[in-house]
């Protein structure tokens, strides 16, 4: 993309104990139209979205607010801690307060506010939540104090958190039986679907789990009776209490909900289908969903033979079709 067409001002985000990297990316030459939040995943990432540690390096985020700013909206993102991820922690006790699932919605309500000192021009500002941040942004939009005027889905989960875990599990075992192989690692069916079922109720691991070699991992790390790890364990207790279909069903700004159809992340490609349809039912009017069956969980079209670990590596830049779907709604919605 020639940088012409858009600017990009480099600061610092400060909330919750944190101090983290952030971009706000502006039109060159137009107007701005919609100003746009992009609220993070799951994982670590950089400013640009990418995950230090690890073979991915989508970049989606820096090309998605590129490619919105050259079609004339202003779009902040920022970088969520972790190692090599550029953010520090400054004040321990703040981080502390608060569990590190909700702890990302109140920073993403810092990066609203953030937001509309530096652009209050704008027609209008919309949160564009990427997988677990989509999570977010449902609950975000829900608040009529924070004024959102517009919701984008961004490879969203419709299932609970334990829920995409349990059901991949469950269809892997259809076709591989007893032990199923997810590339990087093998493991008995029934004792990881258990495991998810034990974390959702809190409870320990039993013998039969802690004596199976494929389960050497989780025991170690998420069962209940061993103290480290409870930060995690609480982590992924409180994303599972949110169910995002009912979630979605109750924001009352205009939605699109954007999927690929070769999303394998966890988050499945069926995932589109279910928000809208959750959404849909009440709301018919100003629901939209943007299907594109070739692309992954970062919208890098992925081939059909491509294992899950090879399309989640893929780093061509973010397939600008989504950009181009999004723009055009926004623009409707001002309409």
């Amino acid at each position: 993309m020639e940088q012409e067409s858009y600017r990009e001002e480099h600061f610092v985000l400060e909330a919750e104990g944190y101090r983290l990297p952030a971009a706000l990316t502006l039109p060159s030459a137009q107007a701005v139209k919609w100003s746009v939040l992009l609220l993070p995943g799951s994982m670590s990432n950089d400013v640009d979205g990418n995950y230090p540690g690890t073979p991915m390096r989508p970049h989606m985020y820096a090309d998605l607010a590129r490619q919105l700013a050259a079609r004339g909206h202003a779009v902040l993102r920022y970088a969520k801690y972790g190692d090599g991820a550029g953010a520090e922690i400054v004040d321990k006790q703040r981080v502390g307060r608060d569990g590190v699932f909700a702890r990302q919605r109140y920073i993403a309500e810092t990066a609203i506010s953030r937001l509309r000192e530096l652009v209050p021009q704008a027609r209008g500002l919309a949160l564009a939540g990427h997988s677990e941040g989509s999570v977010h942004a449902m609950l975000l939009a829900q608040q009529p104090t924070m004024g959102i005027d517009a919701l984008i889905s961004l490879s969203g989960p419709a299932l609970r958190y334990m829920d995409l875990f349990i059901h991949k599990a469950q269809e892997m075992a259809k076709e591989q039986g007893e032990i199923i192989d997810f590339g990087a690692f093998k493991v008995n069916a029934a004792h990881y679907i258990r495991v998810f079922e034990l974390l959702r109720a809190g409870q320990p691991f039993p013998e039969e789990i802690k004596a199976d070699p494929t389960m050497a991992f989780f025991v170690q790390n998420w069962d209940p009776a061993n103290p480290q790890g409870h930060e995690g364990r609480q982590y992924m207790r409180d994303y599972d209490a949110i169910d995002p279909c009912q979630e979605i069903a109750r924001v009352q700004c205009p939605v699109l909900i954007v999927q690929g159809g070769m999303d394998d992340s966890g988050v499945h490609a069926d995932n589109g289908e279910r928000l809208y349809q959750a959404r849909h039912a009440i709301d018919p009017a100003r629901t939209r969903l943007a299907f594109f069956p070739e692309l992954q969980h970062f919208y890098k079209r992925a081939a059909s033979f491509a294992t899950p670990q090879a399309a989640m590596a893929m780093d061509e830049e973010t397939d600008s079709r989504v950009c181009d779907a999004i723009s055009a709604w926004l623009h409707e919605q001002i309409d």
